[in-house]
């Protein structure tokens, strides 16, 4: 019994590492991207993987947050934005930028979506 509960403690840790190991590829390959992409230095390309990686972290919880109406859901991710490109600006000249950033999130200059629902 007690090896067959060792041999299970050491499947699970195995198969932590293995997820582990997967998400450092992962990450090493999206940073080789940007880096490739934006012939950069692998310390920029990393700040600015890293810069979008909270992004993302940050609109999942905001999207998956049912306290917050729609309204205040959009008012949350356009600050998140804001940050993001805030940040990016600080780190990417332009050009850099207009690779990375997706066109409808550079300069949110469209009028406001008056079909959203509101709660």
């Amino acid at each position: 019994m007690k090896r067959m509960i060792i041999v299970i403690i050491l499947m699970a840790v195995g198969i932590v590492k293995s997820s582990a190991q997967q998400a450092d590829s992962v990450k090493i390959n999206r940073v080789s991207y940007i880096r490739n992409l934006l012939k950069t230095d692998t310390s920029t390309a990393r700040r600015a993987s890293d810069i979008q990686d909270n992004y993302k972290q940050a609109l999942k919880l905001v999207l998956s947050n049912e306290a917050l109406t729609d309204r205040q859901k959009r008012a949350a991710v356009d600050s998140l934005m804001d940050e993001k490109n805030r940040q990016l600006e600080g780190l990417l000249p332009e050009a850099q930028r207009n690779l990375i950033i997706p066109t409808t999130e550079r300069k949110r200059t469209w009028k406001r979506d008056t079909t959203l629902k509101t709660n």
